[in-house]
Formats: C-alpha cells, structure tokens, sequence
C-alpha cells in the first residue's frame, strides 16, 4: 500500500488538533524536550546497557553531545568527534484524491456564498 502521508515543515505558531486538544507547535517541541529528556536519557542508557554498549552516564540528548572519536571507512587516523542524539517531532499531512475534491467542494460553497451575499446586496440596493 502506498503511503498516503507526506511530510511538512512547522512552524511554531501553527496548531495541531490532538482529539480534543488543540496545541501550539512551539508548547510541543517544548513539552518534548523539557519533560522527556531525562527519562528518555534514562531509558536509553538502559537500553544501550542490556545490549553490552557502555556509555558515560550523561544526559544523552544534551546540545553538547558526548566525546568520542570515530575511524571511518578509508581513513589513516581516528578524528576527535561528538555523538548526539535527537528526538525530533514530525508532522505530516494525508494525501488524497478525496481531500483534493473536498478542497475543490470547499471552493464551490464559497463562490455560492459569495454569490448568495451579492444577490442580497443587490437586492438592498
């Protein structure tokens, strides 16, 4: 099946309608971040324990990142580096012929309205 989603870019003023609640993006990202952070740095470092990868104990999803150093593929020497780890938050929008129509119904009730207001306009005159 094809996927119908597509991704969109936000902006933090625009809203998102969660059930009944509506949300700015900016509270979001926010919320994400601040509230989760520690439980996900938490979570993560357990998870990366049970697997028998060993790393500091540290906020895992600091702007700072953690030092390492890293030996790609081809090279001579290692480099001095930063390991980071993001959590993003993404939206997306349905694409659908059915949305398209809707869109193209939503354009023909308001040329009616606009038609409805200029026939009582005229008839006012």
């Amino acid at each position: 099946m094809e996927d119908i989603f597509k991704p969109i870019e936000c902006n933090d003023d625009d809203v998102v309608e969660i059930g009944d609640n509506i949300y700015k993006i900016r509270r979001i990202k926010s919320g994400t971040s601040q509230s989760s952070n520690q439980n996900l740095s938490n979570q993560l470092q357990q998870g990366l324990n049970n697997q028998k990868i060993q790393f500091p104990s540290c906020d895992y999803f600091s702007h700072k990142g953690i030092d390492c150093k890293i030996l790609t593929l081809g090279s001579q020497n290692w480099k001095n580096g930063k390991i980071k780890f993001k959590l993003s938050v993404e939206f997306y929008i349905e694409e659908d012929v059915e949305i398209n129509n809707s869109q193209d119904l939503d354009v023909a009730e308001v040329e009616s309205s606009l038609d409805e207001l200029r026939r009582r306009l005229q008839e006012e005159s």
